[in-house]
């Protein structure tokens, strides 16, 4: 019985003393998190970019978007947008730059949003939000006493802000990309230049699907007054679902959901455009030189620069309809 009784008393010991670590890492990760990223140029950088330029329009999205939408390929007499969006630009992202490039530039006529199937899981980089240097506590919010492994339940959220760090001390040359200028010119990269990244074109026999994440998620509240600032504005938004490779779109397998929902938000919202490009019967979704990654098993795919020269042409197409 004494034995017995020792042992719970060690099992217990070492659970507490688990829990203990658990939260305290959690807490310095988060803590350095929120003292560490200051950014003062950024905001003066983009407000003299802006205020050089006769923008009206406004691209907006994660990866998929910087790799997808092209403002010098849909540009016209009636469209001059301004393109923000890359990897690390989610919802809350997307919503704290908008406030930033309306109090600059004022309201634009129409936002150009790429709307991807895993948008809800989206969790932006603490750094990219703290270039945006809003008057508000932008803060990580986090119960440290839920009975969970925080570690393990802010993994997502920890890993980006670890590579945020990682990439402050160590700038890659991936962070280069995000040249305000740059980003205006870019027309994609030829799938010669991505060493690390192909397209898995093998169909295995067993691979993991992956679920359609319902609203809120991670940040869907920061859609939301999104999309309630642009209905107070007047301002029309257009999502865009960017074609993905054909392992990818199988792999994403709940898209009837996702549809569901668009066409809820578009019920909701009467300023809200749906244009799905993410059809087989519209874009050939089987060829891979049309994609620099994605596959079976892959949630993502982002089109290459013969894909996105396709894809763009199409886009400006239905834009021109529209009356852009």
């Amino acid at each position: 019985m004494k034995i017995m009784k020792k042992k719970i008393i060690l099992i217990s010991i070492l659970l507490l003393a688990g829990l203990f670590f658990d939260r305290l890492f959690t807490y310095i990760i988060f803590e350095y998190n929120d003292h560490f990223f200051t950014h003062d140029n950024f905001r003066s950088e983009m407000t003299e970019h802006l205020r050089k330029y006769d923008y009206n329009s406004l691209i907006l999205g994660s990866s998929r978007t910087y790799e997808g939408i092209h403002p010098d390929l849909i540009r016209s007499k009636m469209l001059i947008p301004f393109k923000w969006s890359f990897a690390g630009f989610g919802p809350k992202y997307n919503y704290y730059f908008y406030k930033l490039y309306k109090k600059v530039k004022g309201k634009p006529e129409v936002v150009i949003f790429g709307i991807d199937y895993f948008f809800y899981s989206l969790f932006s980089s603490p750094s990219a939000i703290a270039e945006l240097d809003t008057d508000e506590d932008l803060k990580l919010k986090i119960n440290y006493f839920k009975p969970a492994i925080l570690l393990l339940k802010n993994k997502t959220k920890i890993d980006i802000i670890i590579k945020d760090i990682i990439n402050s001390v160590y700038p890659s040359d991936n962070s280069a990309s995000r040249d305000i200028d740059r980003i205006q010119e870019y027309k994609g990269t030829k799938k010669s230049e991505f060493k690390n990244v192909k397209v898995h074109t093998e169909r295995t026999k067993k691979y993991k699907g992956s679920a359609f994440t319902k609203p809120p998620g991670t940040e869907g509240e920061y859609f939301i007054q999104f999309l309630e600032e642009l209905k107070t504005d007047k301002v029309k938004i257009i999502l865009v679902v960017i074609p993905e490779y054909i392992g990818t779109f199988r792999t994403n397998r709940f898209k009837m959901a996702f549809r569901r929902h668009l066409r809820t938000l578009k019920r909701t919202y009467n300023n809200i455009i749906v244009l799905n490009y993410n059809y087989r019967k519209r874009f050939d979704l089987k060829d891979e030189k049309l994609f620099i990654d994605g596959g079976y098993g892959y949630t993502n795919s982002h089109l290459s620069e013969k894909g996105s020269e396709i894809f763009n042409r199409m886009l400006k197409s239905d834009l021109k309809l529209l009356g852009y």
